[in-house]
């Protein structure tokens, strides 16, 4: 049998669950390997599931997301990365049903992003593509045989047809480019330091608070449930001794009823199942079972350590003993939980503490949201209301979506940022408290337009921009003008390589392109004669 030694890995999305126990045990296992972790630390990541690792020479810690090629291709390259193990994903089914688009950015495109990256490299002899057992679809009821690697995929949610998706780019970059790749399905896992959105952590904590346990339906879902270090193992397995181009399922034949979930719970808490489990409304659709044929796997070496009994109690224990490991999750122990996946929230560092950390090792995690009422009071005057220009661009379109999410009234600006007259208009029949300009030409279908319509684009993005700060000042008013990081390139003080980044108060010294110029231009013309009306948010996409 042949086997691969990895020396440089890349473990994507390994602040989240399943990830962080497979890094903390590989890092802790096997010194020799250098384990580069990247996650963007989204809101179900926390960077205390790391803890084990943090004081380890062979861990690195990188935030970021797997969507920036430029990130992706730079950490493969600087890092020799020569082995993946790609876990980023957006998992939970409920969340899928209300926010899809979010999962096909991180689940298809986010995968795409990193094969592409793979095939330019040229340097990866193993991609590990963690995907799921969701990918099938619905088991038979009275199936004796659960599904093998080779069965159909009939996905039947938001969620799991984006990872069918993601398979399905994994097996094209395998068969026509040769990437050395791996896929793993792998049913319900649960265990330490798991978001409780999942069944079992949210069951948990709602019987530590003496509350009732929700129930989708009427609770004879079938479900099959590994522990976290076991599953762990099998990560280890696969990697070393994974056959490229085949598909492994890491399951279990014990299966459960959600009722018998609950039940079990009620037990080890002493409460009663009778007044302690509420049956709520079902998914749009909720597979009845999930069932797979895990035999592939044990020939290879692996099986099933963890009793369930055994496996539950550790995880009670754990909770128990770190009841603010999360935070406020209020939201996620909703019987259908809608979580906004916003910017902003807790700095959460290594231990939890607000002490300073190192640069690597800091980073703001996302917040849960409840999605609030649009309803506002019309009585009283709301303390925000924003002005948003750019409405049918990309960061136009966002900024509209988060206001509504968060409950703050908002209305897109209907005059052309170039004519004072009809921004005065707009402020005047709007009344915001900040203004938000996301509006500019930045190419069709890219920069290069930009080059042979340079009246239309200085129009927009110069001319535009210091007319609206200029409006924005002489009514006092905020405004935030979100601008490019296309405005610098590597020199001397910023080789590239280096992790020397460009500051805010650095000057613009890239003007290869027009659209640059523009950028550039208003950058420095905004900056020093509108201070302090205006903030200049530079992104690099």
């Amino acid at each position: 049998m042949a086997t691969h030694t990895p020396k440089n890995i890349l473990i994507t999305g390994a602040a989240g669950f399943i990830a962080s126990h497979v890094a903390n045990r590989l890092i802790r296992n096997y010194p020799q390997y250098k384990i580069v972790v990247l996650d963007k630390l989204d809101y179900c990541s926390n960077l205390k599931n790391l803890i084990p690792s943090k004081s380890s020479p062979n861990f690195k810690f990188v935030k970021g997301d797997i969507g920036s090629a430029d990130l992706v291709n730079y950490l493969l390259i600087t890092e020799s990365i020569d082995t993946i193990m790609h876990f980023a994903a957006q998992t939970h089914v409920d969340n899928s049903f209300g926010n899809s688009f979010e999962f096909t950015k991180n689940n298809i495109y986010g995968t795409h992003v990193l094969l592409e990256a793979c095939k330019v490299t040229g340097q990866i002899k193993r991609f590990i593509h963690v995907s799921t057992d969701e990918v099938y679809g619905e088991t038979d009821e009275d199936a004796v045989v659960g599904n093998h690697e080779a069965s159909q995929l009939l996905p039947t949610n938001p969620y799991s047809a984006t990872k069918a998706g993601a398979e399905m780019l994994v097996m094209a970059y395998g068969r026509s480019y040769g990437l050395p790749v791996i896929t793993t399905r792998g049913n319900n896992v649960y265990g330490p330091n798991q978001f409780p959105e999942k069944l079992i952590p949210k069951f948990i904590l709602l019987a530590m608070q003496g509350k009732p346990l929700p129930i989708h339906g009427d609770g004879s879902n079938v479900r099959s449930y590994l522990y976290c270090e076991d599953v762990a193992e099998a990560f280890e397995l696969i990697l070393h001794k994974g056959e490229v181009g085949h598909v492994y399922n890491i399951g279990t034949k014990k299966e459960r009823r959600v009722i018998d979930v609950a039940k079990d719970m009620c037990r080890l808490f002493k409460m009663d199942p009778e007044t302690s489990i509420k049956f709520v409304e079902n998914r749009p659709f909720n597979d009845q079972r999930y069932f797979l044929d895990d035999e592939k796997l044990k020939i290879l070496g692996w099986s099933e350590r963890t009793t369930w009994e055994e496996g539950l109690k550790k995880t009670m224990d754990w909770y128990i003993n770190n009841p603010d490991w999360w935070g406020d999750v209020s939201g996620a122990l909703l019987p259908h939980p809608r979580m906004l996946m916003m910017p902003g929230g807790l700095e959460r560092h290594f231990d939890g503490s607000d002490e300073e950390k190192p640069a690597s090792y800091v980073s703001t995690n996302t917040r849960m949201v409840v999605p609030t009422s649009k309803n506002v009071n019309s009585s009283q005057k709301p303390a925000l209301k924003f002005l948003i220009y750019g409405r049918t661009g990309w960061i136009g379109g966002l900024l509209g979506k988060l206001c509504e999410k968060q409950g703050i009234p908002y209305e897109y600006g209907k005059g052309r940022l170039e004519d004072r007259s009809s921004l005065v208009a707009d402020i005047q029949n709007v009344k915001p408290t900040h203004i938000f300009n996301a509006a500019g030409v930045t190419g069709r279908p890219n920069v290069d337009w930009c080059e042979s319509h340079k009246t239309e684009t200085i129009r927009t993005n110069v001319a535009g921009t210091l007319t609206l700060a200029d409006v924005s000042r002489e009514h006092g008013l905020l405004m935030i003008n979100y601008a490019t990081g296309c405005i610098f390139e590597y020199d001397a003080a910023h080789p590239e390589g280096s992790g020397i980044g460009f500051k805010e108060e650095d000057r613009p010294n890239f003007f290869g392109s027009f659209y640059s110029k523009t950028k550039a231009m208003v950058s420095l013309l905004t900056c020093y004669c509108f201070i302090p009306f205006h903030y200049d948010y530079n992104y690099i996409l």
